[in-house]
C-alpha cells in the first residue's frame, strides 16, 4: 500500500497509524523540551535538565518512595532553589515556609492538588478561605489545652494498657518490635479521642482491619498522585501500582462516614468529651459551624493524621535515642528529676520542661512525619519567592525533608543534637547559625496542623512513660531513617529492642 499523505489516519492500518501518532509526539516532546530548557520562564531555575524536560524522574522517584530523599539531594547540589519538575519548584531557604504558608503567602498561594473526599463536600485540606476559617473554629475547641486537660485520662488508660502489654513481653524475653506496639496505641488513643470508640488493638495484641486498611492506602494513593504526572501514560503507569489497595480508600470513607453516624447516635453523656462534644457545642453556639456532612469527611482526615504521625514521631525519637546513650542518659536525668513515680507524669508537668521538648524537636527535624510537598499555586502574574520571581501557574513547595536536613539551615544536620533547640547560652557554639524556622513539621500559618499541641503533648508523655518504667536495648539498625521509604507517610521497618523492668 502505497502511502498518500492526504489519506485520512483513520484508513490507515493500526500499525501505520500508531507509528504516525508516535512521531507527531516525539517530535512535540522535542520541542517542548528544547523550550523548557530555552525559554521556558523557568530555565534559569536550577536543577537536572532530565527534571526540567520530563516528570519521568519525578514519578520514578515517587513510586519507589525515595522522592523525598531525592529532592534532598537535589538541594544539596543546586542550592536552596530546584526546579523539580518542568512545572514544579522546591525551596529550602529559612524564610520560604513563612513565604509560602505563612499568613502573607496563603493571600497569594492556593492549594493546589488536593481533592475533596466527597464532592461539593469542603474538609480542612479542601476548603475555602470562609469555609476552611468555619471548620477551623468549630474544630479549634476540640484540639484546645483545655480539651487536653479534659482528655487527659483517655490518653493515660491507653498508655496503662501499652505498658501492661509491654510488661508481658518483659516476661517472653524476646526481641520486641516497637514500632508495632507504637502503632496499636496511636490508632487505640484516635479512636478514642475522634468517637469515644478505641480500635482495640492492644487489647486484641493486633492492628484493626480499619488499620491496616490505612496502613495500604496510603501507598495506593501515593502511586495513583505519581501516575497523574503521566498524563496519556496514566493508565499505564497506574497498572505498574498497587491499584487493588485503591478500593480500600472507598473502605475507609465508608467506615469514617458511619463511625460519625453512630457516634452522632449516642446518647448525651456530660462526661464524655470525644471531639464531635466540642464540635457538637460550637455548633450550638454557631449555627452551622460544620454539617454532619463535614464531620464525616473531616473524621476520615483525622483518623490518618492523629494516628500515623504520631506513631512516626515517637518511633522516630525511641530510634534516636537508643542511638545516642548520652543523649538519652541527659534526658533520664531530666525527668527522673522531676518525677518520683509513674503517677506523677502528666501533660502539665512535662510542659515545664525542656529537654524532653528538644529532644521531640530534634527527633522531628530529622525524621519529619510529612517528608515530602506541600503543593501551592503561583497565581497568574508571578510572585517573588525567597528572592526569586516564580512566573504564573507554577506549583511551588518545601519538602521537609529537604529543608531539615540541609547543612544551609542545621550545622551538621546528620548529628541528632537537642541542645540546638535549647536557649541560646545553653546551645553549642557550633549550632548558634542555625535556622530552627526551617524545621516547620507542622507547617506554619492559618493551614497548619491543627493538632500540633495535641501531638507534642501526646508524644512527650507516651515517651517520658515508656522510659521511666524501661531500659530499652536497639537490636539492629533496620530502622535507618536514610534507608526507608515514604509512599505519603513514611514505610516504617521493625524496630527491634530488648525491654527490662527498671528499678525505680
Amino acid at each position: 500500500m502505497t502511502f498518500d499523505p492526504w489519506t485520512k489516519v483513520s484508513d490507515l492500518p493500526l500499525g501505520k497509524t500508531a507509528g504516525i501518532f508516535g512521531l507527531l509526539y516525539l517530535v512535540y516532546y522535542v520541542l517542548y523540551a528544547a523550550y523548557a530548557v530555552t525559554l521556558s520562564p523557568l530555565a534559569k531555575v536550577p536543577g537536572p535538565i532530565t527534571r526540567k524536560v520530563s516528570y519521568l524522574p519525578c514519578v520514578i522517584m515517587n513510586m519507589r518512595g525515595r522522592e523525598s530523599h531525592a529532592v534532598r539531594d537535589l538541594h544539596r547540589k543546586y542550592g536552596p532553589v530546584v526546579r523539580v519538575n518542568p512545572e514544579m519548584v522546591s525551596f529550602t531557604g529559612p524564610t520560604a515556609w513563612k513565604e509560602i504558608y505563612g499568613y502573607p503567602g496563603v493571600k497569594k498561594f492556593k492549594k493546589f492538588g488536593y481533592r475533596e473526599l466527597r464532592p461539593g463536600v469542603p474538609d480542612l485540606l479542601t476548603a475555602n478561605g470562609a469555609d476552611h476559617a468555619r471548620q477551623r473554629a468549630a474544630l479549634n475547641r476540640a484540639f484546645s489545652e483545655k480539651a487536653l486537660r479534659e482528655q487527659e485520662h483517655h490518653f493515660q488508660e491507653h498508655i496503662d494498657l501499652f505498658l501492661s502489654r509491654l510488661d508481658e513481653k518483659c516476661s517472653e524475653s524476646q526481641p520486641l518490635n516497637i514500632t508495632q506496639w507504637i502503632e496499636f496505641l496511636a490508632f487505640d488513643i484516635i479512636g478514642t479521642l475522634a468517637f469515644s470508640s478505641s480500635f482495640h488493638c492492644l487489647e486484641d495484641r493486633g492492628y484493626h482491619p480499619w488499620v491496616l486498611l490505612l496502613l495500604n492506602f496510603f501507598k495506593s494513593t501515593h502511586y495513583v498522585l505519581a501516575a497523574r504526572m503521566c498524563g496519556i501514560f496514566f493508565p499505564l503507569i497506574l497498572a505498574l501500582g498497587p491499584i487493588r489497595d485503591l478500593r480500600k480508600g472507598e473502605e475507609h470513607l465508608r467506615r469514617s462516614y458511619a463511625k460519625v453516624q453512630e457516634r452522632i447516635k449516642m446518647p448525651e453523656d456530660d462526661k464524655r468529651n470525644d471531639f464531635w462534644t466540642y464540635i457538637s457545642r460550637q455548633n450550638e453556639q454557631k449555627e452551622g459551624s460544620m454539617s454532619v456532612e463535614e464531620m464525616e469527611v473531616n473524621a476520615a482526615l483525622l483518623i490518618p493524621a492523629g494516628s500515623d504521625t504520631i506513631a512516626t514521631a515517637l518511633a522516630g525519637c525511641l530510634y534516636l535515642l537508643l542511638k545516642h546513650p548520652d543523649t538519652l542518659t541527659r534526658l533520664r536525668q531530666e525527668l527522673e528529676a522531676e518525677f518520683r513515680s509513674d503517677a506523677d507524669i502528666t501533660m502539665a508537668r512535662l510542659a515545664g520542661l525542656p529537654y524532653i521538648r528538644a529532644v521531640v524537636d530534634e527527633a522531628l527535624r530529622m525524621y519529619p512525619p510529612i517528608s515530602g510537598e506541600l503543593r501551592r499555586a503561583v497565581p497568574t502574574g508571578g510572585a517573588v519567592v525567597c528572592g526569586h520571581f516564580i512566573p504564573g501557574d507554577t506549583i511551588i513547595s518545601v519538602y521537609a525533608l529537604a529543608s531539615c536536613d540541609n547543612a544551609s539551615n542545621f550545622a551538621q544536620p546528620k548529628q541528632f543534637t537537642p541542645e540546638r533547640w535549647l536557649t541560646t547560652d545553653e546551645r553549642p557554639d557550633w549550632t548558634r547559625n542555625d535556622h530552627l524556622e526551617a524545621s516547620q513539621p507542622f507547617s506554619v500559618g492559618p493551614r497548619n496542623c491543627i493538632g500540633m499541641g495535641l501531638a507534642y503533648a501526646e508524644t512527650k508523655l507516651i515517651l517520658t512513660r515508656l522510659l521511666f518504667r524501661y531500659d530499652l536495648e536497639l537490636l539492629d539498625d533496620e530502622f535507618n531513617i536514610e534507608n526507608q521509604k515514604v509512599y505519603v507517610m513514611w514505610q516504617k521497618p521493625p524496630l527491634s529492642v530488648n525491654l527490662r523492668r527498671r528499678a525505680v
